[in-house]
């Protein structure tokens, strides 16, 4: 079986954006789910300024779309607010990324990973 990539994945992948983590501070919340041991993981680090993400950075171990997915995202995310990722759908980087339905249940972990830094926003307000 041979996987075909669109466009967007092979971009995000080749060249990632935002990866890595932040620094830990009073504005930085995480947001982390998955395991390697499961196969796929997403860390997402935020900087919270005025009620907006200013800054986010992600880790992930997986496969070629769960990097891409994380490098999209981030791009995304840059002034979103807590609602924004209570609300996000892993269906919006599937349809851009064009994940294979067997894959899809990656992007339900970095739904939730999404969801971690939305319940830890709290905690830097």
């Amino acid at each position: 079986m041979s996987i075909q990539y669109n466009a967007a994945v092979i971009d995000h992948f080749e060249h990632p954006r935002n990866a890595g983590q932040l620094l830990r501070g009073p504005e930085t919340v995480e947001g982390v789910a998955g395991s390697i041991a499961q196969g796929v993981m997403f860390a997402l680090t935020a900087r919270i300024v005025a009620g907006r993400i200013e800054d986010v950075r992600y880790e992930v171990f997986g496969c070629p779309h769960c990097v891409a997915a994380g490098s999209w995202l981030t791009e995304r995310l840059i002034g979103a607010d807590r609602a924004d990722l209570e609300n996000w759908s892993w269906r919006e980087v599937a349809d851009v990324m064009a994940v294979p339905a067997e894959k899809r249940g990656r992007l339900l972990i970095l739904e939730d990973a999404v969801r971690a830094l939305a319940s830890a926003w709290p905690n830097c307000t």
